[in-house]
């Protein structure tokens, strides 16, 4: 059984297969969304495609039932639950698509989702990745999000969260980055300016790739016709739940330390102040969650003075 030993490999390797999409599941007691997801990609218009489910230690069945009905999909496995980054990095190295797709187990695919982000890549060299049409599971005419977001304040996302779909996001456009949750990247982006953050263990890891990215002078287009629906939280539970404000908060200001230069970081301090005021504000008001946002926050201090002693060890 595979697990936290070092037999997955440590780097990317640069050798792809022409046209090959690798979709990398993480996937952590989700057994009761398997099936729709692997059947919506299964059924893809594009056939070239690689599927790998990367299980995080899961207690409820989920590897057994893969090996049951899905054998062709390739399973690599942890024995505890490692988060996002870690698990979507095992998956993209044992990948060998030229092209790595990543969406999330609570997700269901439009049957020419891959096809249609394909073909824009054929058509944007000049992006590393793409996003997609997100739609809400439950309701088509709710908008999940079409990328990701960056405020000047230092404050991610989603572009057209739960909005109406109504034509404002049917027309292609450059955005900052995709939603991990519903992404095709090239292998040479991920190559060049490397994979998630492991430091990240869920949630905004997106966001500092897509950053990073352009940075590093690379576009992210959004593709309207290739649609996937998607629940939300379905393994970590709601917006407002203890665990993804805690990760949530840690993880905003390890994006600011990381991503912003100083110049920029000094000219918008007064929004960085009101905007993090702000989602401290959402926090209490709907959610009452002012402990984990504590922690997360005391987290990211812990995670900066470690930063800065290790500089001044250089």
């Amino acid at each position: 059984m595979n697990d936290l030993k070092p037999e997955a490999p440590s780097e990317l390797s640069a050798d792809s297969e022409p046209g090959l999409v690798s979709i990398v599941i993480p996937n952590w007691n989700g057994k009761h969304f398997l099936t729709g997801c692997l059947d919506s990609l299964l059924s893809q218009t594009y056939k070239q495609l690689e599927i790998i489910v990367v299980d995080n230690g899961s207690k409820d069945g989920s590897v057994e039932f893969l090996a049951e009905h899905y054998a062709s999909v390739k399973v690599p496995r942890f024995s505890v639950n490692t988060g996002f980054s870690v698990a979507v990095n095992r998956g993209i190295k044992e990948s060998r698509g030229e092209f790595i797709a990543l969406i999330n187990n609570d997700t269901v695919v439009d049957r020419a989702w891959v096809e249609e982000l394909v073909k824009a890549m054929a058509l944007h060299p000049e992006a590393g990745s793409l996003g997609c049409k997100m739609l809400a599971y439950d309701d088509h005419s709710l908008l999940d999000g079409v990328g990701d977001g960056y405020r000047r304040g230092g404050l991610p996302g989603r572009i057209g969260h739960r909005e109406k779909d109504i034509g404002l996001f049917d027309s292609g456009r450059y955005i900052l980055g995709a939603c991990g949750g519903a992404a095709l990247y090239r292998r040479s982006l991920l190559l060049d300016i490397g994979l998630f953050d492991e430091d990240y263990f869920a949630y905004l890891e997106d966001v500092d790739l897509g950053l990073r990215a352009q940075s590093a002078g690379y576009k992210c287009f959004y593709v309207p016709t290739a649609v996937i629906y998607h629940l939300g939280c379905g393994t970590t539970g709601s917006g407002y739940s203890p665990l993804v404000v805690r990760l949530s908060s840690q993880n905003n200001f390890n994006t600011i330390v990381k991503n912003i230069p100083m110049p920029l970081l000094v000219k918008f301090l007064p929004h960085i102040f009101f905007w993090q005021a702000y989602y401290f504000a959402v926090v209490i008001v709907r959610g009452g969650q002012v402990l984990p946002w504590l922690q997360g926050d005391w987290r990211r201090q812990a995670i900066t003075q470690d930063a800065q002693e290790a500089s001044r060890h250089k």
